[in-house]
């Protein structure tokens, strides 16, 4: 089933405006009910009804707009804990993969205006029907020369319609937060999100990445990469060669042995190192569609490099010397790296800052030599670090989220849901090694 897309301003903007609405209607009913509640139970389960059915309508209203609309969303079903009860958050999560097709006409349009009559006729039996589709764009399958091909084609109006959705979304949160009585400044948030959003949206530049990707781990079997066609391939189109594999997903439910799954898991976590250690190239996005999986080769397929992100070496020795503070379980030196790293406001008081060691020292539990091998699916381990950002949070007067480690901690905390749906156990130490500059793999500790 295909959908329309709505790329004009005006229309976006009454959508959005309609989705602000309904949500502050469902706020405003939940408080009105809340105040008839007669017991603190009652209270309680009113704010999960309100909060559920706030999602519900987000999800719906966001999958329809698509863009960076959809992109939004789907960032706060990863990062919306502490805004949302469990409930409400596995309902955002579902725009991970609801995205619905264009109709093929729309996807035509924008291949004739890019590649134009001749180069579209080298796309060979080009499939109407999407192999996949996502927020900004979907994937036809295609044949050039005998080789079959994957083409990338971006929605129309996606670019141009940025700016203007992260606004129409800022003033959404906005109204949201007030309705919910939260003071917290979300620029800076924004601005990142506006910023990754352009440079997913700029084809040019992820299949550069892919290029880049490719060299990068030639020689590491563990990985393949898809080979890009830059003779059909602009900034709104990108086409490469066709990859085969097994769904991440699909792969997890099969049931695969300890071993693979224990193989696959050290793969993941060598990548992330090099990623950020070694090279200062991130693809942040961990959605599991972005994977695929070839038992038989023992390989993994990595196929979207729209949200890649550059991390100078400035960038990458702050990380390290807070993660050096942490290793030395200096609370005092984890605070003074915090600050000097624009992670925590120097104006927060005692209690900020005592729980923002504690939030780095928690998130660096599963690397403790005492816990090693490390079980992913420890449930206790991850109700404690929960309760513990959550306390942090609550503890913040002028601290924002950290907009510079937004999109970084996004991979990490995609990656450790990963190692925990494969259920292994693993010892960390040679990664911790890694990470704090012990092992000579970089020269971050200067």
């Amino acid at each position: 089933m295909t959908a329309p897309l709505r790329t004009d301003m005006l229309g976006r903007s009454k959508a959005m405006f309609a989705l602000a609405a309904g949500v502050a209607g469902q706020e405003l009913r939940h408080r009105v009910r809340s105040g008839l509640a007669a017991s603190a139970e009652k209270v309680g389960a009113s704010e999960l009804r309100a909060r559920v059915e706030q999602a519900k309508l987000i999800v719906e209203s966001l999958g329809r707009l698509k863009g960076a609309l959809m992109k939004a969303g789907q960032l706060l079903s990863i990062d919306a804990s502490d805004i949302l009860p469990p409930e409400a958050t596995e309902i955002l999560s579902r725009l991970q993969g609801r995205a619905e097709p264009v109709d093929f006409e729309v996807v035509r349009g924008v291949l004739e205006a890019e590649l134009g009559e001749e180069r579209l006729a080298a796309l060979e039996g080009l499939d109407p029907q999407p192999a996949a589709s996502a927020s900004i764009g979907q994937v036809h399958r295609a044949r050039v020369l005998g080789t079959d091909v994957a083409v990338k084609v971006q929605y129309p109006g996606v670019a141009e319609s940025i700016d203007s959705d992260i606004a129409l979304l800022e003033k959404l949160a906005d109204s949201w937060l007030s309705l919910a009585r939260r003071e917290v400044d979300l620029a800076g948030v924004f601005e990142e999100l506006r910023v990754i959003l352009h440079l997913e949206a700029d084809y040019d530049r992820e299949r550069a990445h892919l290029e880049r990707f490719g060299e990068l781990l030639a020689a590491d079997a563990r990985f393949d990469v898809p080979r890009a066609l830059p003779s059909l391939s602009t900034s709104r189109v990108l086409t490469m060669t066709w990859a085969d594999g097994v769904p991440l997903s699909e792969w997890i439910l099969s049931a695969p042995s300890r071993a693979d799954r224990v193989a696959f898991a050290r793969a993941m976590l060598d990548l992330y190192c090099m990623e950020f250690f070694r090279w200062g190239l991130v693809q942040t996005d961990p959605n599991f569609g972005n994977f695929l999986v070839r038992p038989e080769r023992d390989q993994i397929v990595l196929l979207d490099f729209g949200a890649t992100v550059e991390y100078d070496v400035d960038f990458r020795r702050q990380y390290t010397r807070l993660l050096r503070a942490v290793d030395r379980s200096s609370r005092n030196d984890i605070v003074e790296e915090g600050v000097a790293f624009g992670l925590l406001d120097p104006r927060e008081g005692p209690e900020a800052r005592d729980m923002f060691a504690e939030m780095l020292l928690s998130a660096a539990e599963p690397f403790d030599a005492r816990r090693q091998p490390f079980a992913f699916r420890d449930g206790d381990y991850a109700a404690r670090s929960r309760d513990v950002v959550r306390r942090f949070t609550k503890s913040l007067r002028f601290s924002p989220p950290p907009r510079r480690l937004i999109f970084l901690h996004r991979k990490l905390g995609g990656l450790f849901q990963l190692l925990k749906r494969l259920d292994v156990e693993l010892d960390l130490s040679p990664y911790w090694e890694q990470m704090v500059g012990r092992d000579d793999t970089h020269d971050l500790t200067a």
